[in-house]
């Protein structure tokens, strides 16, 4: 009887032994994976804060007006969002400057704020293409506009 516990003993010894190593793989060539790389993955970058700033006034006797925009940036790649940390200044000067020369008329109607929005769009991707060598910024989105 002892004889056949030594004998069950070591045979239960050696199975599990066994099933790590064919759990991890040894006995069975592993199957080679290629470096795919990984798909560029659609981000957003929120500026902060807010872009507020005077429009331009036609006449000199008329009330100043404001206009206050939250804008996001659609990055084509999420990888970029170090980039347009670094040119937020860059961008956030040429988009005051886009809504800084425009009309209360054209900042206060729709189709004056989709043109406002594809001046942004345009200025932003001219400047990502100069500094940068390509376009980082797919589109611009207004989250929040008033104008008063």
């Amino acid at each position: 009887m002892t004889k056949y516990l030594i004998a069950l003993f070591l045979g239960l010894c050696l199975s599990t032994a066994a099933i790590p190593a064919l759990a991890s793989g040894h006995g069975e060539p592993e199957p080679e994976v290629e470096d795919v790389p990984a798909e560029p993955e659609v981000s957003y970058y929120t500026i902060n804060p807010d872009f507020t700033t005077n429009v331009a006034t036609l006449n000199p006797r008329e009330k100043p007006h404001y206009i206050r925009v939250k804008m996001s940036l659609m990055l084509s790649d999420s990888a970029d969002t170090p980039i347009v940390t670094e040119m937020e200044p860059v961008i956030k000067d040429a988009v005051v400057s886009v809504l800084g020369a425009k009309d209360f008329s054209t900042v206060s109607s729709n189709s004056g704020r989709e043109k406002i929005r594809a001046e942004c769009r345009e200025k932003i991707v001219a400047i990502m293409q100069d500094k940068i060598g390509r376009q980082v910024v797919d589109d611009v989105l207004f989250l929040n506009y008033m104008y008063q």
